[in-house]
């Protein structure tokens, strides 16, 4: 049971390190800004650190017997928690309203996608090594 829930955290890990990269590469190339959204990170420890851990922690959704032998729906389906979280609980905390609409009209677009790319790496790198 250790191996199983410390290799769903690792997955969770590597799964959120592409995908800060690539929100990164994105915000860095003016993607986020030609979406009109208002999230540009800078790739710093402070900003990365924190998004590796909530993407492990997430990552331990991979741990529930959960359409164990359909790793894309599997992905689909663990990237809604992390969605939900930002969208209905975390940005509304940091002021930027329901759905983060206050950094722009296609946030939740932006986010789900990250979610769902982090969702699809996650499963699928789960599955790899777990054989």
């Amino acid at each position: 049971m250790l191996r199983k829930i410390s290799l769903a955290y690792v997955s969770g890990t590597v799964a959120a390190l592409v995908a800060c990269l690539v929100f990164w590469l994105l915000g860095r190339d003016g993607a986020t800004a030609w979406l009109g959204v208002a999230l540009a990170p800078r790739l710093t420890t402070g900003w990365l650190y924190s998004r590796l851990v909530f993407g492990g922690l997430c990552g331990l959704l991979l741990t529930l017997p959960l359409l164990p032998n359909r790793v894309p729906l599997r992905g689909i389906l663990i990237s809604l928690a992390p969605t939900a979280y930002i969208l209905l609980v975390l940005f509304p905390r940091m002021g930027q309203g329901l759905f983060g609409f206050g950094y722009g009209a296609l946030t939740p677009l932006l986010i789900g996608g990250l979610c769902l790319l982090w969702g699809l790496l996650a499963a699928g790198w789960y599955r790899l090594v777990r054989g």
